[in-house]
């Protein structure tokens, strides 16, 4: 039993084919995984590069800055100049004298000018005047129209809305000659325009001006800064 045990394992029966290349079969199964893997990380960086451009691509354009106030120029100033000085000459008939220019105390900042004039006027009354010009983007710089007034009595203070969305507000004061003589002459005038840039017109006339030559002073059309 032993002997024929042996024999049986000595003798080498060959394999039967197997009909294909093992080795081919696992190369083709190798290279099936790679393409796999592959296509998967192109899909992978084709979603992460659309996501990338929806959360990181350019947004839109953001606004150019606007245009940084510059002082007005010697020739705008020249020009406000003999604006204040035509316009006084318009409202002041007969005067005396007239002088218009700018002195310390007048401000020719960026978005601002100011200029001063001193007169006497036809009855020999003198008055100074300073006019302020103010660009758009400025008028937090002067009080709001709702407050200019709001101490006065009604007497005391024209409230104007004109043409074109311009208010002006002027505020007067009085002058007691007697129990029934009540002289009042505008102390200060404020004008706004829609686009936010205002005149001011402060100082004191002692009488020379009526509130409509005031108000033709103040609503001047050449008092705007270009």
């Amino acid at each position: 039993m032993a002997d024929l045990e042996t024999r049986l394992r000595e003798v080498e029966v060959p394999e039967p084919p197997l009909g294909f290349d093992p080795d081919a079969v696992a190369d083709l199964a190798a290279r099936q995984v790679r393409k796999r893997r592959t296509g998967i990380a192109v899909t992978a960086v084709a979603a992460a590069s659309v996501m990338a451009a929806v959360l990181f691509g350019p947004g839109p354009a953001p606004a150019p800055p606007a245009a940084p106030l510059l002082p007005p120029s010697p020739a705008e100033q020249a020009r406000i100049n003999r604006a204040f000085t035509d316009a006084l000459e318009r409202v002041l008939p007969g005067r005396r004298s007239l002088t218009v220019g700018q002195s310390y105390s007048d401000a020719l900042i960026p978005g601002r000018m100011s200029t001063s004039a001193l007169f006497v006027d036809a009855a020999g009354r003198r008055g100074s005047l300073q006019l302020t010009v103010r660009g758009p983007g400025t008028a937090q710089e002067v009080m709001a129209p709702d407050r200019v007034c709001e101490n006065y009595p009604a007497q005391y203070c024209t409230q104007l809305s004109l043409p074109g969305g311009v208010v002006v507000r002027i505020p007067w004061f009085g002058i007691q000659n007697g129990p029934e003589d009540l002289a009042r002459w505008p102390g200060n005038g404020y004008l706004y325009r829609p686009d936010g840039s205002t005149v001011t017109v402060l100082g004191y006339s002692a009488g020379a001006l009526t509130e409509d030559r005031f108000v033709q002073l103040i609503t001047d059309p050449a008092f705007v800064l270009r």
